[in-house]
């Protein structure tokens, strides 16, 4: 049987790495739905009881794995209730796709049911959003989504008619241009590193300070083992945005854990007491938790050049891969000798984990 545009949607998701869809069905959406079900040896669907539980499904499920998140949600009100998730998404830098349907082709924007134009609802949280015209449109157009999501790290929508998902590919002639498999489906991530001279500064500001404290947020992920041998070269504590949970464990002798509402005790004292913050992957958006003004020099690492100087006014920004980034500055800075400031904060975070356990284990009745 040939291909229908719901099936060439599917085997394109596939080919990005997609394998996992949360949704909630539809008849919006049937023709997309037989395509994952006749798929399910490769894909999994993850049904939901609300559309907007799947938008955030698709965004944590991209936190964790850093791989392409994808929902799916019907025509209409369907497709209205992702946006949360999805703005979550577009404010955390998570790469995700939604597909949603809509009414049949030639009864678009005549008032039709559900007639709800998702691709100008979208507009706003994703970094691309289109309208599937025929099947010979799809294949070219989710290879821009997906590759527009993990390139910008944020959300691409496809809104696809329900005819459209049920119409076969050899029912349509594709336009002239339109040669078949012109697109690629190979990966291009981006590996910046920041200028050599940029490095040579920031080495020189951080073997200056006496006190240094690192914040490490989700950018830091993949950076793990060079930021814990750049935390024991320069004796800094390692303060960890709300993100930046899982870039290195709680119980790690280096870091004191989460900062702000959420954060400890040693966190706040080691940001209150440094004299350099060296940020890598982060724009924690709290600024009543960073350094005051003047008490700290900056260092921010990060792959987007407009998130330097966000929050805090670091004076050298170093804009690249953080795993790169921390590779070229390492070999530069010179070991601390004197370890006090590190040293202190290791007690008190000992005492508080000693305070924590104390109010967990104590006798009393409700």
């Amino acid at each position: 049987m040939a291909r229908n545009g719901a099936d060439i949607l599917i085997e394109s998701l596939l080919a990005w790495g997609v394998d996992t869809i949360f949704g909630l069905p539809g008849d919006g959406i049937n023709g997309v739905m037989e395509a994952i079900r006749t798929r399910q040896d490769r894909l999994r669907f993850v049904q939901v009881r609300h559309e907007e539980s799947s938008s955030l499904m698709a965004c944590g499920y991209a936190k964790i794995t850093g791989r392409l998140g994808c929902c799916l949600a019907t025509t209409g009100p369907g497709g209205i209730h992702l946006l949360n998730g999805l703005y979550d998404a577009a404010a955390d830098g998570a790469p995700v796709v939604a597909i949603t349907g809509l009414p049949y082709h030639d009864l678009i924007d005549t008032y039709t049911q559900q007639d709800v134009d998702h691709t100008k609802l979208f507009h706003d949280v994703a970094l691309y959003s289109a309208r599937v015209m025929s099947p010979t449109h799809v294949e070219n157009i989710v290879t821009i989504a997906c590759r527009t999501a993990l390139a910008g790290r944020g959300v691409a929508h496809l809104a696809i008619p329900v005819d459209v998902q049920e119409e076969p590919e050899n029912s349509v002639k594709p336009s002239s241009r339109n040669i078949v498999h012109h697109v690629s489906f190979a990966p291009a991530q981006e590996h910046k590193i920041p200028r050599a001279e940029d490095i040579d500064r920031a080495a020189d500001l951080l073997n200056a300070a006496e006190r240094v404290v690192i914040l490490a947020g989700q950018g830091a992920r993949a950076a793990r083992n060079e930021l814990l041998s750049i935390a024991d070269v320069l004796a800094a504590p390692i303060v960890k945005a709300l993100l930046g949970k899982s870039v290195v464990p709680d119980e790690n002798p280096f870091t004191t854990g989460g900062i702000g509402l959420l954060g400890t005790r040693p966190s706040q004292e080691a940001m209150e007491r440094c004299d350099a913050l060296l940020i890598v992957g982060s724009t924690f958006p709290y600024v009543e938790y960073y350094p005051k003004p003047g008490q700290a020099r900056g260092v921010q690492v990060d792959r987007d050049p407009v998130r330097i100087g966000l929050r805090f006014p670091a004076e050298i920004g170093l804009v690249g891969d953080a795993q790169a980034t921390l590779e070229l500055l390492l070999p530069k800075l010179r070991r601390k000798a004197n370890r006090s400031f590190l040293e202190n904060s290791q007690a008190s975070m000992k005492r508080w984990r000693e305070l924590l356990q104390s109010a967990i284990m104590r006798a009393g009745k409700p």
